[in-house]
């Protein structure tokens, strides 16, 4: 027996009973898409004004710097949600979504998105640990939001696909 056939016999009671009821679909749904959503919109947001406060000046930028800490728990949180119940919806159709172009192109954008995200605290922790109006670290911290805003469409595009081919 195949590892993918090992896992998939692992699971098959949860993919059993979510495959057989509306009610467990919708609410992982819910949690996926609700996380994504809220994941996103604060991240989205946080990245325009990023770009925004790329040209203001220095104590706009410093308060900017503290604001924009405090929207990375939400994010991280929210993506938490969208993992967790995206590990279900992945257990319930394994041996479908394991041979997924689809999805591992998916899986791949959601890394890029996360290892951006770890660039953009560090962009961020620079700033605040040194100069918060340094253009350089301003010039760096846009960068990492105009990929940010790149890769959440990249990741909705692809699980927009991903039903549609899988």
């Amino acid at each position: 027996m195949s590892l993918v056939h090992q896992m998939a016999a692992a699971v098959a009671p949860w993919a059993d009973f979510y495959n057989a009821s509306k009610v467990a679909q919708s609410a992982v749904m819910f949690g996926h898409f609700g996380g994504m959503m809220t994941a996103g919109g604060f991240a989205l947001a946080a990245d325009r004004t990023t770009l925004r406060a790329a040209g203001a000046t220095a104590t706009e930028r410093a308060r900017y710097l503290g604001e924009l800490a405090g929207a990375h728990p939400i994010v991280i949180a929210a993506l938490t949600v969208t993992a967790l119940s995206g590990l279900l919806m992945f257990a319930a159709d394994l041996e479908n979504l394991v041979v997924s172009v689809a999805f591992w192109a998916k899986m791949g954008l959601i890394g890029l998105l996360l290892g951006n995200g770890w660039l953009m605290l560090r962009a961020e922790r620079l700033l605040q640990r040194g100069n918060p109006a340094d253009p350089r670290g301003w010039r760096r911290l846009r960068a990492v939001a105009l990929t940010s805003l790149v890769l959440w469409f990249a990741v909705v595009l692809a699980g927009s696909i991903l039903p549609n081919v899988s």
